[in-house]
């Protein structure tokens, strides 16, 4: 009879421990998401600054400009979704320098950051 009075204490003892540490994780959790929200807020935040920013910004006056740095966004053999048509490397292109080309708008920079919003 001792031995079942042990069993069952020793089972609510272990469930105990179960809920408080799936409380621990679930609090966790739940701190980490809000400081993931929040970055992902005041990221937001900064992108539509830019955004408006650009509002005012005249997209077709402008010139292409060589940029040697920030050009070619990718490289032609990283790019998997490639189609023939525009693989000019693929089929033997020597000259690959269009690629770093940009349009510049005269009244306004337009920010490598911001190429994801487009």
């Amino acid at each position: 009879m001792a031995k079942a009075h042990e069993i069952v204490v020793g089972s609510t003892w272990g469930i105990r421990n179960i809920f408080q540490s799936l409380v621990a994780i679930l609090a966790t959790t739940l701190v980490v998401t809000a400081i993931y929200l929040t970055q992902e807020g005041e990221q937001w935040s900064q992108d539509k600054t830019k955004l408006h920013s650009l509002s005012k910004c005249d997209f077709f006056s402008g010139k292409w400009v060589f940029d040697n740095e920030s050009y070619p966004l990718y490289k032609e053999q990283q790019c998997t979704f490639m189609s023939d048509q525009l693989a000019c490397e693929k089929f033997g292109r020597k000259d690959l320098s269009y690629q770093n080309w940009k349009w510049k708008p005269h009244q306004c920079d337009l920010p490598r950051s911001l190429y994801h919003i487009f």
